[in-house]
């Protein structure tokens, strides 16, 4: 059994992408915070109004009390806290004295009443009233609205899945009560009352839900509309900027960036659009420089001494040539012959200097450098010769000398040339310039670095070269000739 193991990549999100994330999460927060705030500001509203009127009913109903009391029409006070106790909907109250009993539930009231003024003002009841509030007490909060000093609790409950306010507030023992109800305590009952408000929170949570719901919908409509714009005014030429940037990697200078604003971006394009006109110029010119100057800027173009494998190849017969054609068929034909030549140094390793008329120089580098300039001699040859219907039968002479050279930039700050000189750049133009028509001529250094098999060389030979005071020994390569004479020779 083979388990495969499959590796899954997660695609990178785009620019448009994080933009539009950016968006909607801002949209959201920020509409979050404002439902949020409206939502308590809502419910905060809803319990300062609730609490109010609580207070409110509790007033008037301690007012109601107080002038019941105070004449000594304790009966008609019970008589209305029960009607008022039933009045229902939605609405319950009660009566409590201060140690949680319900008030008016026996004579307990009366009999303190009546030690406390000296005489039986207030009757017994044979039977005790109906008690004035039937709801349990939350006993905690009971136990800190009487407390000292007393307050007044607003509290909610839950109940049949109804949501209740409810309050406690306290009765004080005012002086003026004190004659009837004694002064050895500073509360004399507890009123509490209880209001439905389901309804009210009902209506909150569909206002807060739609309010939500229209928040959310308000931030997609929001987010879309932002991403579109922006996806307009920013990504999209971006994404232009980015393909064309990428099609100039691959070559192709054709592109061209439409922004037509006078913004940031419009800049930016304007910019790209310079920059890609300008290294297209640039790329045109690096057909005219050599490989050697494009490496100099980047490796540095002070003057080296290296050794350095030098081949030169000139045209035969070129200048009689000329005078029997015509300066476009002569260019068309030359092209030709220079770029076959320049392809094939390429193909073995080496850089072509310069063009000189119709001369090409090429420069190779490196421990096996006369092994590839002499391959590439030997293909130059091969391919002259089998396409010169192509050539106009012209043929070449090839000079090729291996030797140390000094390699830098010559010239003036307005024009230079990363090229090289040295003595073996003048015996490779010299042998080049001895060459017969398809002969190959190397010097006897890099005939001596040559591998040891698989080469065709004859000579030595003697060859006067100017410039040298004596004779240098040189090799002909793949020319066939097998003969071991010396033979003097002067350029």
């Amino acid at each position: 059994m083979v388990l495969m193991k499959h590796n899954s990549t997660r695609r990178a999100i785009g620019l448009a992408g994080r933009i539009n994330i950016a968006v909607i999460t801002t949209l959201v927060i920020g509409l979050s915070v404002v439902a949020w705030l409206f939502a308590s500001s809502l419910t905060q509203t809803r319990e300062a109004l609730v609490q109010r009127n609580l207070l409110r009913e509790s007033d008037i109903l301690y007012l109601s009390i107080e002038n019941f009391m105070m004449p000594g029409e304790a009966p008609i006070a019970a008589r209305y806290l029960e009607q008022v106790a039933g009045l229902g909907s939605g609405f319950s109250l009660g009566l409590f004295r201060r140690n949680g009993v319900s008030a008016f539930s026996d004579n307990a009231t009366i009999e303190r009443v009546n030690a406390n003024i000296g005489k039986e003002r207030f009757q017994p009841r044979t039977a005790p009233e109906t008690m004035i509030g039937s709801m349990s007490l939350e006993r905690a909060v009971f136990d800190k609205a009487t407390a000292i000093p007393p307050e007044s609790m607003f509290f909610s409950a839950v109940k049949d899945g109804k949501t209740y306010k409810r309050v406690y507030r306290p009765l004080l023992n005012l002086p003026k009560c004190a004659a009837c109800h004694g002064s050895d305590h500073t509360i004399r009952g507890v009123l509490d009352i209880q209001t439905d408000v389901s309804d009210i929170v009902r209506e909150q949570t569909v206002t807060v839900v739609a309010s939500v719901g229209g928040f959310a919908l308000m931030a997609l409509v929001l987010a879309a509309i932002i991403a579109r714009i922006l996806r307009a005014v920013v990504v999209g030429p971006v994404i232009a900027i980015g393909r064309l940037c990428r099609n100039v990697t691959g070559g192709d200078f054709s592109g061209h960036v439409e922004v037509n604003r006078a913004d940031e971006i419009g800049s930016l394009a304007q910019t790209v659009n310079n920059m890609v006109h300008g290294l297209h110029e640039r790329y045109e010119l690096t057909k005219y420089v050599s490989t050697g100057t494009i490496a100099s800027l980047a490796s540095g173009q002070g003057p080296t001494k290296a050794e350095r494998t030098l081949l030169f190849s000139d045209v035969r017969g070129f200048t009689s040539y000329t005078e029997r054609h015509g300066a476009a068929a002569i260019v068309e034909v030359l092209n030709r012959l220079l770029e076959r030549q320049a392809a094939i140094i390429a193909t073995h390793g080496g850089d072509v200097d310069k063009f000189v008329g119709d001369e090409v120089v090429a420069v190779f580098s490196g421990g096996d450098a006369p092994a590839r300039a002499c391959r590439a001699a030997l293909a130059i040859q091969t391919a002259v010769a089998e396409g010169h219907l192509q050539f106009d039968n012209l043929s070449v002479g090839i000079g090729i000398a291996t030797g140390h050279v000094i390699q830098g930039m010559l010239g003036s700050s307005q024009r230079a040339d990363y090229t090289v000189i040295g003595d073996a750049v003048n015996v490779a133009s010299r042998l080049c310039s001895i060459a017969k028509p398809g002969q190959i001529v190397v010097c006897d250094f890099t005939a001596k670095n040559l591998p040891a098999e698989g080469w065709r060389l004859s000579g030595p030979y003697k060859a006067r070269l100017k410039g040298k005071a004596e004779p240098q020994r040189v090799y002909l390569l793949g020319s066939g000739s097998t003969s071991g004479s010396e033979d003097t020779n002067e350029a």
